[in-house]
């Protein structure tokens, strides 16, 4: 899997793209979401980077599959801490796990990966808060 600059447009749309695969297809509905909401804009990420990136995305995770018969790829827990820890400005974050939210829920259908990836990037981004002292 490739390493992009932290914080990067690429970074960015890595994870957005992945949102939209990780269920193992792209639903036609999460394009659209995408693209209808203006996030893309407001993260000043341009419609080429991310399709470029999506591409690139789709290519390492082929080339991971390995000899995999059933055409699925998994993406390893580590492998997913790598990508989120690629973007960590606090703003960014809200912007990116929003736009992942959205992504997901555009299908109206919500796959246990899709579920994962979203827990993932919830505990890796979202910190719990402080317990208050007695």
């Amino acid at each position: 899997m490739r390493t992009y600059a932290t914080n990067s447009h690429k970074a960015i749309s890595r994870l957005l793209a992945l949102a939209m695969i990780i269920d193992g297809r792209l639903a036609p509905q999460e394009l659209k979401a995408l693209h209808h909401s203006g996030l893309l804009r407001r993260l000043e990420v341009s419609e080429d980077c991310f399709d470029e990136t999506a591409g690139e995305l789709c290519q390492d995770l082929l080339a991971g599959a390995g000899g995999r018969k059933d055409g699925e790829v998994e993406l390893d827990p580590e492998t997913i801490e790598r990508l989120l820890a690629e973007v960590d400005g606090p703003l960014l974050r809200v912007l990116v796990l929003q736009g992942m939210l959205d992504i997901v829920r555009a299908d109206k259908v919500i796959d246990h990966r899709e579920r994962r990836l979203l827990r993932r990037a919830t505990h890796a981004w979202m910190p719990a808060p402080e317990p208050a002292d007695s």
